[in-house]
């Protein structure tokens, strides 16, 4: 609209208003989309973690089953077997245990206690008694019956020896006149042998 001359002159732009709406309009229809498209994504994650977890939970549910099988068919067996075990069968078995002797302690406790230059050529056992036999080299000074008199005592105050043997006593001290050599032996009881 055009006024005339001494009036002022107003111009409306209605093109300008319009196009200001379509824009704005146009924000808010982008803003809508977008929204959307961001709940349809969450909605496609949430449905893929859902599935997923399903999976994972149904692969430990298999697994699980398996395991129930095998328990089951291992019972079976074992019922099938229908092992027993009797009183009499472990009460067999612990004496069995308590019989034996670790020789290893033994013997590592005779070599732990052997004089210096003495040597052990060999050993039996029998009827629960050990013999052991050896011999040794001596310097011109010492006795020989005393040497082998503090061997024994130390055996027998060690407790890895005397626990099972409960008596050693020395048969033998042979000293040769050549190089001073001895020859010794000696026996060790086990305490069941003593009670016998």
């Amino acid at each position: 609209m055009i006024a005339k001359e001494g009036r002022n002159l107003y111009r409306l732009n209605l093109i300008r208003e319009l196009r200001e709406k379509e824009i704005k309009s146009e924000r808010q229809n982008r803003l809508a989309a977008i929204l959307g498209m961001g709940c349809f994504g969450f909605f496609l994650l949430s449905l893929l973690y859902s599935g997923l977890t399903i999976t994972q939970m149904e692969h430990v549910l298999t697994s699980e089953k398996d395991k129930v099988v095998r328990l089951e068919q291992e019972y079976k067996k074992y019922t099938a077997a229908k092992l027993i075990v009797d009183k009499t069968d472990i009460e067999l078995l612990n004496d069995l245990q308590g019989k034996g002797i670790f020789w290893t302690k033994k013997l590592a406790s005779m070599a732990k206690h052997l004089p210096e230059n003495y040597s052990i050529t060999g050993f039996t056992f029998n009827n629960n008694v050990l013999t052991v036999k050896g011999y040794g080299y001596l310097s011109p000074q010492q006795d020989q019956l005393l040497v082998l008199d503090q061997y024994m005592n130390r055996l027998r105050n060690d407790t890895t020896f005397s626990d099972t043997f409960g008596r050693v006593q020395l048969n033998l001290a042979d000293r040769s006149e050549g190089g001073g050599r001895i020859v010794f032996d000696f026996s060790a009881y086990t305490v069941k042998g003593l009670a016998q």
